[in-house]
């Protein structure tokens, strides 16, 4: 930690001159602490690199940053230093100094610490408790006997960040109902005076979140008087907002759904299935309730192979079938990115085709499968009334039955005759260009094996325009000037709405199966993949383990000497192999290291940290050619491990993780054609390099 300064002489602050000095030798000072915390940090991972490297066999973070004791560890830390100071420096010289110096003289000065280091040492004042964002902070749903409530015209959403003092409300600002997150701006230290989770803006689904345009560049006493996004809609409008609530109040909630004629749109997690998959959720909606399944975050799978969506489909179709629902009552399957916009447009054409308006229609999913981004979606598209759309800034809210919470919601346009052919008519002229642009986009990737012309990405268009005469909007918070900011809704009784049917989202639960809610924020954002997952193949011989962070493990008990597996999982997360007899050994002295990475803290922290428990002795069978990955071996939310074996041929393995959540044999694989993407076998390691996000075509 950083030590407190002593107070600087007033004389050296009576010039510019003595202002830079004073800058620079506390630059210097902050330099040479820095030299302290990396060298101490560095021998910390010397030692215990020391200690256990005759064990490891192989450690992805060792393998990226070369400690090897002696040249290649101090050429590191140079190069840390020489950064460190580069930055310093470029600080200093942009220091605007003589507000600086007026500041520093009309404030008292103090023994302990100066105003003006508080800044540099705030990341030092960090308190050592962490929070499990999914685990306590779950909406609390009171209900009522009556299970019909008048909605209250008065409450509404409307330009909801207009309600905060520091927010400057511009068009360039107002990106998502939900603000603009920042997943590179690290959270802070301050609970929400709601609910107590930490502020943050890194993403709207975990409890605490604030828009980036709330949360950066805010001091700690602006975040103290701030809420939470979701506390915020709770507290003034009673509407529940990217709301987690509690399996029973879950279960009670959908429940209201089963006697109402309505479409259900089921969103799974491609990453994380069937542990995004409610148990029990087709007896829960109805058995007859017809229902879309939507797969989300399809662009962040790797490409291996040129059908590759098809088999996701059909590995997708076949675990909702086997988590209860009839194979009669799923109308339709799409892949999607809600947040690129990859297969919306489908997505809007069959709710169109198999549903219209029939009757409401309702986002069902788990915490963390992307519902409220794909809501937010569907309220720039040609699921929502025109007039709506313009009305109010993205959503309005009615009372959920039963209960005295408010859920969002907007009106689907009326899907007739003549609007679908006008709709189909701009998706065939967008067609040509959407096929050309694909092409371009194909010859890029193959040429220059950019990851990023790989990205599955689409275009949300609108077909339908605002009436003549209503361009301009007299309530539109960009067209007031000096009058208080008030909060407006539609009128649902209005002649355009009150015969109009409804998409409704719906409250997030923590599937048994997840560990999210065993880690924190922090965490969550080095386990939860955000960019599309580079498979990791790894050469495994016989009573080997692969250790992956400190949230899943497999052991290779028996079969043949060698197989290659392959792992799908965040990026973020480091593996080790050892031998299988040191794994428990390893896993409790590397835990909370940057070997393992995930979890980390205090020790108090790693202590509650439940251990992970073994399912044992999953038989696979070599069905396939060894270049085909048999089965996938789920470890619950940390990922998968494809296991690659030679035809008829058997193996056996252990699976570890926390509490056993979340193991599943999925068969056939999700990617069989994953080896082919791998990259060149590192020399004297039991890795292979790491390979593309696509093969080649």
């Amino acid at each position: 930690m950083l030590r407190s300064f002593p107070t600087f002489d007033l004389l050296k602050w009576k010039s510019v001159a003595g202002l830079r000095y004073c800058q620079f030798n506390l630059n210097r000072r902050l330099v040479n602490q820095s030299k302290t915390l990396i060298s101490t940090d560095a021998n910390n991972t010397d030692t215990l690199y020391s200690k256990w490297k005759d064990k490891l066999l192989y450690s992805s973070f060792v393998e990226k940053h070369q400690l090897k004791l002696g040249y290649k560890q101090n050429k590191i830390l140079e190069s840390k230093l020489k950064k460190y100071e580069q930055n310093e420096f470029k600080k200093t010289s942009a220091v605007k100094p003589f507000a600086l110096v007026l500041k520093q003289l009309q404030t008292p000065l103090r023994d302990e610490r100066s105003d003006c280091y508080e800044s540099c040492v705030e990341i030092a004042d960090r308190p050592s408790t962490h929070q499990l964002p999914y685990q306590h902070l779950t909406l609390q749903v009171k209900t009522h006997q009556n299970s019909i409530q008048e909605p209250n015209e008065k409450l509404s959403t409307g330009e909801w960040m207009s309600d905060f003092e520091y927010y400057d409300e511009t068009e360039e600002n107002v990106t998502s109902f939900y603000g603009t997150p920042d997943p590179n701006e690290p959270a802070s230290t301050i609970p929400c005076g709601g609910c107590g989770a930490l502020l943050h803006c890194i993403e709207p689904s975990i409890p605490g979140y604030l828009p980036g345009q709330l949360f950066k560049g805010k001091s700690k006493e602006q975040l103290l008087t701030t809420n939470c996004q979701r506390c915020h809609f709770l507290k003034h409008y009673n509407v529940a907002v990217n709301v987690t609530v509690s399996a029973n109040d879950y279960i009670g909630i959908l429940s209201s759904i089963k006697t109402k004629k309505a479409l259900a749109v089921l969103l799974v997690d491609v990453l994380d299935f069937p542990c995004s998959i409610w148990p029990g959720l087709s007896e829960i909606l109805g058995v007859q309730r017809p229902i879309i399944v939507v797969g989300n975050k399809v662009d962040l799978l790797p490409q291996d192979s040129a059908g590759y969506l098809e088999n996701v489909r059909q590995c997708l179709t076949r675990s909702v079938i086997e988590s209860g629902f009839s194979r009669n009552n799923i109308k339709h399957v799409s892949l999607i990115s809600a947040s690129t916009g990859y297969g919306v447009e489908e997505l809007i054409t069959k709710i169109h085709n198999v549903w219209g308006t029939r009757g409401d229609v309702y986002l069902v999913g788990c915490t963390n499968v992307g519902k409220s981004t794909l809501f937010n979606a569907l309220l720039r598209s040609d699921l929502c009334k025109v007039q709506a759309t313009d009305l109010i800034q993205k959503a309005t809210a009615s009372p959920w039955p039963g209960t005295t919470i408010r859920m969002l919601k907007f009106p689907i346009l009326r899907p007739s005759d003549h609007r679908l052919f006008l709709r189909m008519k701009r998706l065939q002229q967008e067609r040509y260009i959407k096929q050309a642009n694909e092409k371009l986009r194909r010859e890029q990737k193959n040429a220059t094996k950019d990851s990023k012309q790989a990205t599955l990405l689409g275009h949300i268009g609108l077909t339908f325009e605002k009436e003549k005469g209503e361009l301009f909007d007299h309530f539109s918070v960009t067209q007031r000037s000096d009058a208080p900011l008030p909060i407006f809704t539609l009128n649902e009784k209005n002649e355009k709405y009150i015969n109009s049917k409804w998409c409704y989202d719906t409250p997030g639960v923590v599937q048994p199966d997840q560990i999210l809610d065993l880690l924190t924020t922090e965490e969550i954002v080095l386990t939860v993949p955000k960019q599309t997952i580079r498979p990791r193949i790894y050469l495994l011989k016989r009573g080997m383990t692969l250790l992956l962070g400190g949230l899943g493990r497999l052991d290779f008990v028996d079969g043949p000497d060698s197989i290659r597996v392959i792992l799908y999982a965040s990026n973020m997360l480091p593996t080790i192999i050892c031998q299988t007899l040191d794994a428990p050994a390893l896993y409790e002295a590397l835990l909370g290291t940057e070997f393992l990475a995930v979890p980390f803290g205090s020790q108090e922290r790693l202590e509650k940290f439940p251990a992970l428990e073994c399912v044992p002795n999953i038989l696979v069978h070599g069905t396939l050619e060894k270049h085909l990955t048999v089965c996938d071996i789920l470890l619950s939310s940390a990922g998968w491990i494809g296991v690659n074996l030679p035809k008829n041929s058997e193996a056996i393995f252990h699976a570890w993780t926390p509490k056993k959540r979340g193991v599943y044999i999925r068969q056939p694989a999700l990617l069989p054609n994953g080896l082919a993407l791998r990259g060149k076998r590192i020399r004297r390691s039991l890795a292979y390099r790491t390979g593309t996000i696509f093969k080649s075509r």
